[in-house]
């Protein structure tokens, strides 16, 4: 369920991603289709550009979009890197 949308005091990544979510963009859930992953990848970051979000949520709310495979596999990544550090 989406967070519910209240006035916040400065950006948050919770007002990003309600905000976010009026864009109405589709969900990436992974597979073989490299086409796919790059129209979801260039409208994103088109969209995190246009709408001048801060940096530190860019990641945040581009991989809200992942579901199934795609959101299992950010999972991983992320334990990696914080394997790494």
């Amino acid at each position: 369920m989406p967070p519910r949308c209240k006035a916040a005091l400065g950006p948050t990544a919770k007002g990003m991603i309600c905000q976010f979510n009026k864009l109405k963009l589709p969900k990436f859930q992974g597979g073989a289709d490299p086409l796919r992953y790059e129209e979801l990848m260039w409208r994103l970051e088109n969209l995190l550009e246009m709408m001048d979000y801060l940096a530190r949520f860019k990641v945040t709310l581009a991989t809200y979009q992942f579901e199934g495979k795609a959101e299992y596999w950010w999972e991983i990544v992320k334990l990696r890197g914080m394997n790494l550090q």
